[in-house]
């Protein structure tokens, strides 16, 4: 259930394959390839590779299929890498009808239609196509349990009507068939019960796995069978409004991570190299090692990364002997990468320092988790209402912290139209439209939520899941980067909210998905309706996942060692400002 190793799998089938027996028995002999991508494809590989590895083997030319002026290269084979979309289509059948290498080998990254194929066929007048294959990676993989489709957070924020547009379904339900058949599992379905649009898609996909792809699934039984739980995003619209406090959640937040690559170049005199850097957990050891730390851990942290590299870089500069400069050119390509990254990462952690204090985020969040943890409390909301009426602070974070007034006491009505008056003295008409507006679709949320009863336990938070984040978040210090140590056991006053997912999670360690909140179909004939016995479980979020949801199914597979193993998607990753901004172009 790791997704990078899935995705090597697949990488290594392309980049090594070779024709079948008597087909191309000329280029055989010549082992360097073009490769050719889609706007897609090329973000899917370069996510789960890098250049030296595709120069190892023997990728001399990369380029797009879009690329209509490109080269004629007749002696070399062209791997095509595309995701079969109408307009990639296109574009690969007018490169067969006139094609510029000497050997075609087809890769798709999901299921091709019969009526696409033949239209290859039709154009493929030269037989240069000697191999198509499916490849099923139509998702991006951000962490080795974590994976998004990138879609547009407007197209799939919480909204009133709980349905489906046409495109979006579709586009949704084939990238999570692939995900599937990636991971080669046949697996049951639980979604949320006061979902439309979780029973939308869980439908939608139970067909294609019981009938429409019913070969393609016919995988090896297991003892226990898998498990694909769909939650909707409306169900805990607390989670992405609140501050990130981790180190990739906060990249994400303050600066946009996107598809792993972090865009600096609004950064004042930021060097050139650095003005994008990608930030993979597969491919930086320091990244791996930082990226579920909060701010007060990550500080000690890049200290200790600095001094590594300081005494590295001075041992590295004396140079005496012929063994000393052996010595150094043997060690100077390590060296050289860990000068980049450590430039790297202080790079970000100052920008995420300026940002914390410029926006006075250590202020704002403190008030967030205070109001999204306590019951309604006098001393929060007059805290709240100071906030508000600080000129220096932006009125997004103003927006921002109504909204997560109004999701968690949105039956508090009197407070709620005080808030939204204070508003109105400083916001567009148009945003306090969006505030009465988003009242109104949370208290449904509550509502819908209400007709589904809940089991006992659902509640509480000592389970497995609130013990484990709350060890993590008492290792929050003070307002720094630096010299953190001694605050380490004081509580986390800037990380007390616990994700819903936790509950969840908790469910699946012990008593199992409780039948009265998630709704079963099952597609695995012959087995009893036991999720606590899923050892494999897909957790997807239609609406939009978050990192800190991330940071927590992490921990709970590192927890669980093995005994269940939980991989975690969503429709795109959120960032609070995001979410705001899908769900006020919604109001307008």
């Amino acid at each position: 259930m790791n997704l990078f190793d899935v995705a090597h799998v697949y990488i290594d089938r392309i980049l090594n394959s070779k024709s079948k027996a008597g087909v191309g028995e000329v280029n055989e002999r010549s082992r360097i390839k073009a490769l050719l991508l889609d706007k897609d494809t090329k973000s899917t590989i370069s996510m789960c590779s890098t250049q030296s590895e595709l120069l190892h083997n023997e990728i001399f030319l990369i380029d797009t299929i879009e690329n209509q002026q490109r080269d004629i290269e007749r002696h070399l084979r062209c791997l095509v890498y595309i995701n079969p979309t109408d307009e990639s289509i296109d574009y690969l059948v007018k490169e067969l009808r006139n094609p510029k290498y000497g050997d075609y080998h087809l890769f798709f990254s999901n299921i091709v239609s019969k009526a696409q194929l033949e239209r290859l066929a039709e154009a493929d007048d030269m037989e240069a196509v000697s191999k198509v294959e499916e490849i099923f990676q139509d998702y991006y993989i951000l962490n080795e349990d974590l994976f998004s489709f990138d879609m547009f957070p407007g197209q799939l924020t919480i909204n009133n009507s709980g349905v489906w547009d046409e495109y979006n379904l579709a586009t949704c339900k084939a990238s999570l068939l692939s995900v599937l058949l990636s991971l080669k599992i046949k697996p049951d379905i639980r979604y949320e019960s006061n979902s439309k649009m979780c029973a939308k898609l869980a439908n939608e996909i139970a067909s294609s796995i019981g009938k429409n792809e019913k070969a393609l699934f016919d995988f090896p039984a297991m003892d226990v069978p898998p498990l694909l739980i769909l939650l909707d995003r409306k169900n805990d619209p607390l989670t992405p409004l609140l501050q990130p406090w981790t180190y990739q959640s906060m990249i994400n937040e303050y600066i946009g991570l996107r598809r792993n690559v972090v865009d600096l170049s609004n950064i004042p005199d930021i060097d050139k190299d650095l003005e994008h850097v990608t930030l993979s957990s597969m491919q930086d050891k320091f990244f791996y090692e930082t990226m579920y730390m909060n701010f007060g851990e990550l500080g000690d942290k890049v200290k200790n990364y600095v001094d590594t590299y300081k005494m590295k870089s001075q041992s590295n500069s004396k140079i005496n002997t012929i063994e000393d400069i052996k010595n150094f050119i043997e060690k100077y390509p390590e060296f050289r990468k860990l000068s980049g990254n450590v430039s790297k990462h202080m790079t970000i952690v100052g920008e995420l320092d300026k940002q914390l204090k410029s926006h006075k985020i250590w202020e704002i969040s403190e008030i967030e988790q205070n109001i999204s943890v306590h019951k309604d409390n006098s001393e929060d909301f007059q805290s709240l209402i100071v906030l508000l009426r600080e000129p220096s602070i932006d009125k997004y974070y103003k927006v921002k912290l109504v909204c997560i007034y109004i999701t968690r006491h949105y039956d508090i009505q009197d407070k709620i139209n005080t808030l939204i008056r204070e508003m109105s003295n400083i916001i567009d008409p148009q945003e306090v439209n969006f505030l009465h507006r988003f009242h109104k679709l949370i208290t449904q949320v509550h509502q819908s939520s209400s007709t589904t009863s809940t089991s006992e336990s659902e509640g509480k938070k000592d389970d497995l899941l609130s013990e484990l984040a709350k060890k993590f978040n008492t290792k929050m210090a003070s307002r720094g980067i630096l010299n953190t140590s001694q605050n380490k056991a004081e509580n986390n006053v800037y990380m007390q909210h616990i994700p819903e997912i936790s509950t969840m999670l908790a469910h699946l360690s012990k008593t199992g998905l409780p039948n009265d909140k998630y709704t079963s179909l099952k597609t695995n004939s012959g087995y009893s309706n036991n999720s606590k016995a899923a050892k494999d479980v897909v957790i997807f979020v239609v609406g939009g996942v978050t990192y800190e949801e991330a940071r927590l199914v992490h921990q709970f597979n590192e927890t669980m060692k093995d005994k269940i193993r939980v991989v975690l998607g969503g429709t795109s990753i959120l960032s609070t400002r995001d979410y705001i901004e899908a769900m006020l172009t919604k109001s307008a």
